[in-house]
């Protein structure tokens, strides 16, 4: 009996064991990136605010870039090829006193752009080795 009690708290510390942790890797489509930094420093969202994302969807063959850049809608498409993307005719609709830095910031990484990089729930653009922003996955509820 003490034998059977001793191999079965033995197969019962081994079922306990902690299970390896997973990292998640968001994906560059149909993920909600939020702009998390940009010239070195971190975005902050006013609590009046919308925060300024993107979304790079492809359907039917189309990629098309929707968002909001701080002021106005974003839109345009885009292209992939491994880790190359270039984005396209981007567009947002008018001048705005508020946030109007954030929103130049983004169209012009946007259109300089040359690939991306994703770490985890991070995706990250460049222009060759130059290092122009980063954004953060959101997943939606």
């Amino acid at each position: 009996m003490k034998r059977l009690f001793v191999a079965l708290i033995i197969v019962f510390l081994a079922c306990c064991k902690p299970t390896e942790k997973t990292t998640s890797v968001a994906h560059l489509e149909n993920t909600y990136w939020k702009l998390s930094e940009m010239n070195g420093m971190p975005v902050i969202t006013p609590a009046d605010a919308k925060e300024v994302h993107m979304v790079l969807a492809s359907s039917d063959g189309e990629k098309k870039l929707r968002g909001f850049a701080g002021c106005n809608g974003l839109g345009g498409s885009y292209t992939v090829d491994g880790d190359k993307i270039k984005f396209m005719t981007i567009s947002t609709k008018m001048f705005c006193e508020s946030r109007m830095d954030v929103e130049n910031f983004l169209t012009n990484v946007l259109q300089q752009a040359d690939h991306y990089a994703i770490k985890g729930e991070t995706l990250e653009l460049y222009e060759g080795n130059t290092f122009l922003a980063k954004f953060d996955s959101v997943y939606l509820h």
